[in-house]
């Protein structure tokens, strides 16, 4: 890789990191991580969501059987995502996420187009 790279490289890497969206997103990552609500609502969610894998394991998808453990999850996943601090990370996960959609097409769009035409 030549040196002019490598630096250009350098610079994306220490804007980005003083870039405010990705700044945001990771203190409301250690915010999530540290929030007892967030925890307890994400370990509920876990469970459901494994009840519920383990009762497809006896029963088809379709089977009534599964469908209290299908809503159970549901409501699970629900209440993680209805929680403010969730809703407010998923937020700044999306302009991260656009952000990381732009640098991509900039830096390898016109590659990707090019290697997706039939020769």
């Amino acid at each position: 890789m030549n040196e002019k790279l490598l630096e250009e490289i350098y610079i994306l890497k220490a804007m980005l990191a003083d870039d405010e969206r990705i700044r945001r997103l990771d203190d409301l990552s250690k915010r999530l991580d540290q929030d007892e609500e967030v925890i307890a609502l994400a370990y509920q969610k876990d469970l459901k969501a494994l009840d519920y894998s383990d009762a497809l394991n006896h029963y088809s998808r379709d089977d009534q059987n599964v469908k209290p453990f299908e809503k159970a999850l549901f409501l699970a996943k629900y209440a993680l995502d209805s929680h403010p601090l969730v809703k407010e990370y998923q937020a700044a996960y999306q302009k991260v996420r656009l952000l990381y959609e732009d640098i991509n097409n900039i830096l390898f769009g016109d590659f990707s187009l090019h290697a997706c035409q039939k020769e």
